[in-house]
């Protein structure tokens, strides 16, 4: 079997809710790409590149769209075997330095691939499948006190497991946001501070000492992306345990973030960090070195979700401390409509009482639904179609 082709689809995601975060807004306007890998023996395999804008981690639905069609695709992937997983992860990364997003769609598109010929999900790909279902957190944006408090109860009375907080806007402020999340929801559900990267390391001591009655709490990226130095200095001064995220986009940098002994655990997204196979090996990693993972996906479509549902049920690392289960981020009603009829695939992973279910089916067990993801097509852009389709 080889590649053959490749199909490169620009979209453009509005959510139904938006998020607030401490670097801009998330949902008003998302570009994304979907890619289609052909092979000689009609076979295809689907992936996705959701980047949240550049600032986030540096690339775009350009990047991704540029990186794949003139470098990846004729340089790596065109007459390859789609199960040379490892050969063609070195390859792209000796071609193309970093563009993680842009790996992991092909990543994602290698295992649909392999899943489809062998007729198996892609979690016995990955070793098997530890659980049926994904405990959820949900998102809350940064808003006035009351207002996040109100929808982090209404999260939890859903089912959800824990919440997943903004922060960073104003220290002072997030304090009360904080202690008005934890009245709300209870003593027992896990609250995560997300930072982003917006405080400095004394900002962010002076606020999670203050909340730390607020416990069980994790913290995510107190510090920019690059102060290693200053995360360091924020876990050895609270009491809480403190994750990298945007820190670690590869596993170059998950090292040097253990090795700086910067963090408790890791807020880990395949979606951004090259795709499965690495993400397999990054995980192995931080649980060989004592701590533990968060995952989450990257708000994309039911390409991505699946993906990562893949991913969180063949990882038993995946989980909080304490003793509480943790997945992917909350992904209920993102998109335009409903019940995830705004979704472009026709078996978008079903999330019930804050939990996300297993997929079924081979490969990533979804299929694109073309009167569908023809509603996002990105204004002013084109499909892309290179070598041979079939």
């Amino acid at each position: 079997m080889k590649i053959t082709g490749i199909e490169m689809i620009p979209l453009t995601i509005s959510f139904k809710g938006m998020i607030k975060e401490s670097f801009g807004t998330v949902g008003l306007r998302e570009d994304d790409v979907i890619i289609r890998l052909h092979t000689d023996e009609g076979i295809t395999g689907l992936g996705e590149g959701a980047t949240l804008g550049p600032f986030y981690c540096g690339e775009s639905q350009e990047t991704v769209m540029g990186i794949i069609g003139h470098h990846l695709f004729p340089k790596v992937l065109e007459g390859k075997n789609p199960f040379d997983v490892d050969p063609i992860h070195y390859q792209m990364d000796k071609v193309v330095y970093g563009n993680t997003v842009a790996k992991a769609a092909v990543d994602f598109a290698l295992y649909d691939i392999m899943g489809k010929v062998l007729n198996v999900p892609v979690y016995n790909l990955l070793g098997g499948r530890f659980t049926d279902e994904i405990p959820l957190r949900g998102s809350v944006g940064i808003d006035t006190p009351e207002k996040m408090a109100a929808l982090a109860k209404s999260i939890i009375d859903q089912g959800f497991g824990g919440i997943k907080m903004k922060v960073g806007l104003n220290p002072p402020e997030d304090i009360e946001r904080v202690k008005a999340i934890r009245q709300a929801i209870g003593s027992s559900a896990v609250i995560d501070i997300d930072v982003n990267g917006a405080y400095t390391p004394k900002e962010a001591i002076y606020v999670l000492r203050r909340v730390s009655d607020c416990a069980p709490i994790t913290v995510e990226q107190p510090v920019q992306r690059d102060d290693l130095k200053g995360m360091a200095l924020v876990k050895r001064s609270v009491d809480l345990p403190i994750g990298a995220c945007e820190s670690a986009l590869t596993l170059a940098q998950v090292m040097r973030v253990i090795q700086m002994d910067a963090a408790d655990f890791f807020n880990y997204k395949t979606s951004r960090s090259g795709g499965l196979f690495p993400a397999k090996q990054a995980v192995r990693m931080i649980e060989a070195a004592g701590l533990f993972v968060i995952a989450s996906e990257q708000l994309g479509f039911g390409v991505e979700v699946a993906a990562n549902a893949h991913f969180a049920v063949s990882t038993p690392t995946l989980k909080w401390p304490e003793g509480h289960a943790a997945g992917l981020m909350g992904i209920a009603g993102k998109f335009d409509t409903v019940d995830f009829d705004g979704d472009i695939v026709d078996n978008t992973p079903l999330v019930r009482n804050g939990r996300l279910l297993a997929p079924g089916g081979p490969g990533l067990g979804v299929n694109l639904v073309e009167e569908k993801w023809r509603r996002y097509l990105t204004p002013g852009k084109e499909i892309i179609k290179l070598g041979r389709i079939s």
